[in-house]
């Protein structure tokens, strides 16, 4: 495959962005030992075709560090595989086979063990820095060109690459400078512009899309810069002399944790922004860890269940109480969404054997399960449609419209089809898929869903599930052993990716991949444990997410490094129509008689914080579907007998709301007022409302009560059937609280 990436003089193009050089003087003689200084200009020369920095004049001009901009860089460095001054540690991957994580046979690097923050050495947590700091150079030193660093992704959604190229490494300046480990920044205008990336939340700037992001080269020397700092403090610091007391979340250093743990984050964040830029920008490294062995050049354009990809029979899970949370005292660095403490009543239910794999999704795409709107929900078939997908976003078409010939993208190169590895889709098509395959069971009292984070604990083994905090398997991997290797998962980039969904070893229960190849979607929400805080150093990393827009992802993938998914605490999320290394496997349950099962999600009831209001299930769910046993009759169809059987449970919903509004409005004068949008719709009615009227919000939560609570007396509060239909196939009743208020003043 590095025969088709293309080359700097006859294919990619720079742009013509302009940039600016913000390299101090000492490490622009790093870059280019024959520069020359003159006055406040930095001349430098080419001195090696192949492995020399070449970049010209800028100057900076004042304290805000704003430049003059220069067509002139050349960017010849940044082709070809990067010689060993594109590293910015002081140990070097490529020339110390004693770096961390370098296996001393093939010379690839791959990720180490967690620190043990009740013990750790100096020395560790060196090995620690190296390691993370050496992964992003090796990770970056595969993109080909200033392009490739300069384009935002096609979806417009993230940043240019070069932003997650210098956003870690100011992230560390930040959160030094919070926590007093540092007093001074080291580059006002870096750490500004690298400071804050983007989720489609309301504050995104999405301008810097089209600003003049800094030259490589300037990032580089940065890291370079910042690497030293943080190397002087982690070599001085007394929290790490020989016998220190275990750091915890009210220590400095526990921001040299976080930084370290997000720049893993980005590790992965930034491999999959990569998979989403052209192949061309793109070249595989020696120094990165290779694809799984199993990597196939003889692969069938028709696959067969059970020759090309497994059969993937349901396994019992049975019901049992399970509990979710880590201790604070747990002797290595978590995000704050991972503290508090849940127990969760699971149901008995079956689950896939395996993750879904790419030969099983292939069956829903030749059956134009993208093409059915049935078996989407609402947002997932508005998202199907405006971005017309018909397969896989990672699936090449490799033949005409309709022949169902796929190739398959891995990170660096356009491979053949892997039938037997899992599908890599988002949440809107795992759930997609679950509906299609509930539609082809004959026995019509099943429900087939995503797993959540409870069945999830289910299926592990014992020890790795979060009751037991004796420990976890991120602490104890051997030094110079891959966490393949050590544990049989594929984490902690043991390969550069996927591997065959029945490939590495199960769990006791019977299940493979619980832990790595791919993430795995959850139907939960993403929420707060009971006894959650923000931690001061880092006050939005969950908080802005608890907004009922953003799923529970669990066990981490190839990419998973460190505590964000190859420890068993982790807890991490993502929008439903975005795209990471993730998968899913597919849970049966069986409904009662009144097509009625539970879903043991972490959201129902969960505690604040909420964003604009509470967003979350007040009571269990409680699934309707068109495939309910008896919901058909002697002469009926499946669709309209479920259509009379939701309209008689509306009806019925109604019927309880409206003897709620009766009984709490039997002695007021006017009309009252409904609020059938909870606080949001509250908020805007209140004024509307006369003094001695009563104003009826469902649901109602605790954003309810501050709202209107100086003006209002709550008069009668109770729990209230609401029914939702989310598609002609597909219904759901919850129970939320209904409060009436009598207006007191105005």
């Amino acid at each position: 495959m590095a025969d088709a990436i293309l080359h700097a003089e006859t294919t990619v193009k720079p742009r013509g962005l302009q940039s600016s050089l913000l390299i101090n003087r000492s490490l622009q003689q790093q870059l280019n030992p024959t520069a020359t200084t003159v006055g406040s200009r930095a001349l430098h020369s080419k001195t090696s075709q192949n492995s020399t920095f070449a970049t010209s004049a800028a100057s900076v001009q004042d304290d805000e560090h704003q430049t003059q901009h220069c067509d002139a860089y050349s960017d010849s460095f940044l082709y070809g595989e990067r010689p060993a001054d594109w590293f910015t540690t002081s140990r070097n991957p490529r020339t110390d086979p004693m770096f961390p994580g370098v296996d001393r046979v093939s010379g690839r690097l791959s990720a180490v063990k967690m620190p043990n923050l009740s013990d750790c050495s100096r020395q560790e947590m060196l090995d620690y820095l190296d390691n993370t700091w050496a992964m992003t150079d090796a990770l970056f030193s595969t993109m080909q060109g200033k392009d490739a660093f300069m384009t935002a992704p096609p979806h417009q959604l993230r940043h240019p690459l070069i932003f997650y190229y210098g956003h870690p490494t100011s992230f560390f300046v930040n959160k030094f400078l919070v926590s007093g480990l540092i007093q001074e920044p080291v580059n006002p205008h870096f750490e500004h512009i690298f400071e804050v990336g983007v989720d489609e939340m309301r504050w995104d700037d999405m301008s810097k899309n089209e600003m003049h992001w800094p030259h490589v080269a300037d990032v580089l020397a940065y890291r370079r810069e910042v690497y030293a700092l943080i190397r002087s403090v982690v070599e001085t610091h007394p929290g790490l002399d020989p016998g220190h007391e275990q750091i915890t979340e009210s220590s400095p250093l526990w921001a040299l944790q976080m930084a370290l743990e997000h720049e893993r984050i980005h590790h992965e964040t930034s491999s999959m922004l990569m998979l989403e830029h052209p192949v061309e920008f793109f070249r595989t490294t020696s120094l990165l860890p290779a694809y799984h062995e199993t990597l196939r050049e003889d692969v069938a354009l028709c696959p067969a269940t059970g020759v090309d990809y497994p059969e993937n029979e349901l396994l019992d899970v049975p019901a049992a109480a399970v509990q979710i949370g880590k201790p604070r005292d747990f002797p290595s660095f978590g995000w704050d969404n991972e503290y508090g403490q849940r127990k969760v009543n699971v149901p008995a239910c079956r689950a896939s054997k395996f993750l879904v794999s790419n030969g099983e999704f292939h069956e829903f795409v030749r059956d134009s399960g993208y093409l059915e709107p049935s078996y989407w929900s609402k947002l997932g078939w508005e998202w199907r449609c405006f971005r017309n997908t018909k397969w896989p976003v990672f699936w090449i078409q490799d033949g005409p419209s309709g022949s169902h010939r796929y190739k398959l993208r891995a990170l660096f190169d356009v491979v053949l089809m892997q039938w037997n590895w899992p599908a890599q889709v988002n949440l809107h098509e795992a759930q997609a898929f679950c509906k299609w395959k509930q539609a082809k069971q004959t026995d019509k009292k099943v429900v087939y869903h995503l797993t959540t984070e409870s069945i999830h604990q289910l299926m592990r083994d014992p020890e790795d599930r979060s009751a037991n905090v004796t420990s976890d398997d991120i602490l104890m991997l051997p030094q110079g052993i891959n966490m393949a290797a050590a544990s049989g998962k594929n984490l902690n980039w043991s390969y550069l990716s996927f591997s065959p969904v029945d490939a590495l070893p199960p769990t006791a229960g019977g299940f493979h991949d619980v832990f790595g190849n791919a993430w795995e979607w959850c139907e939960d929400l993403f929420s707060a444990l009971p006894g959650f805080h923000v931690h001061p150093y880092y006050d939005d990393f969950s908080e802005p997410c608890f907004d009922g827009e953003h799923n529970v992802i669990i066990g981490g993938s190839f990419a998973s490094s460190g505590d964000n998914g190859a420890s068993k605490f982790a807890r991490y999320h993502f929008r439903p129509h975005f795209f990471q290394h993730a998968s899913f496997r597919v849970v049966e349950q069986k409904m009662n008689d009144d097509g009625v099962i539970v879903l043991a999600t972490t959201d129902v009831n969960a505690p604040p914080p909420y964003v604009n209001g509470n967003p979350f299930r007040s009571s269990e769910h409680v699934v309707v579907s068109s495939s309910v046993g008896k919901a058909q009759t002697e002469g009926e169809t499946a669709g309209s007998s479920c259509q009379g059987l939701f309209e008689d449970l509306r009806r019925k919903c109604e019927q309880a709301l409206d003897a709620f509004v009766t009984s709490s409005t039997a002695e007021s004068t006017g009309e009252p007022i409904m609020a059938r949008d909870g606080t949001v719709a509250a908020d805007k009615l209140r004024r509307q409302i006369q003094r001695g009227n009563v104003l009826v919000v469902v649901p109602s939560d605790s954003a309810t009560v501050a709202v209107l609570e100086d003006d209002f007396e709550l008069i009668a509060s109770a729990e209230v059937p609401v029914f939702t239909q989310d598609s002609a196939r597909d219904a759901r009743v919850t129970a939320e609280t209904a409060t009436a208020w009598k207006k007191i003043r105005d």
